[in-house]
């Protein structure tokens, strides 16, 4: 579900979210709506948005998942809630929940919270007593490029042609 390499957390019916992931690479074709039919509020920051995908399914359950979007917009965090009829809701802080969420962090990524491409980690929400676990892109991390970004890049570093290569003239070394 969430990658130690890159952050991208995934799910079995095809959404994958990366870091910094542009709003249009989340659009979810095979589900039959767009990022503009789903719920979304502002939040606090000028700009920004958190959006609500829905329920999703990964090898670890059920999830209800959102993401915060930046005023670029790109993927700037995402949120994750395990989805059960076993909690009780007379836990305190969703402690059961909680529990789940640190299970996660210890099998996928073998405990370790910080990385080079941001910091996971879970947070309870007093509105809705609800525990989340919570994966927060760096804003500068050195997270691998986009495929059409990488393509730009390797086009505009390709070496110029040798003389006469254009017509299938090898130069001399």
């Amino acid at each position: 579900m969430i990658s130690p390499v890159t952050g991208e957390v995934s799910f079995d019916d095809g959404l994958s979210i990366q870091a910094h992931a542009p709003l249009s690479a989340l659009l979810l074709a095979d589900k039959g709506y767009l990022w503009s039919a789903l719920k979304r509020r502002k939040l606090n920051v000028p700009g920004w948005s958190q959006y609500e995908l829905g329920v999703h399914t990964s090898r670890h359950g059920q999830f209800f998942v959102e993401a915060s979007v930046s005023d670029i917009p790109r993927v700037e965090a995402v949120f994750v809630s395990h989805c059960h009829s076993f909690y009780q809701a007379d836990t305190p802080l969703d402690g059961e929940r909680r529990i789940y969420h640190e299970g996660i962090i210890a099998t996928d990524l073998c405990g370790q919270r910080e990385f080079s491409w941001g910091h996971v980690f879970c947070r309870y929400q007093t509105v809705g007593h609800r525990d989340w676990l919570v994966v927060v892109y760096n804003p500068f991390a050195n997270v691998p490029m986009h495929e059409h970004a990488v393509e730009r890049l390797l086009r505009a570093h390709e070496p110029m042609p040798a003389e006469g290569a254009h017509r299938g003239i090898s130069p001399i070394p």
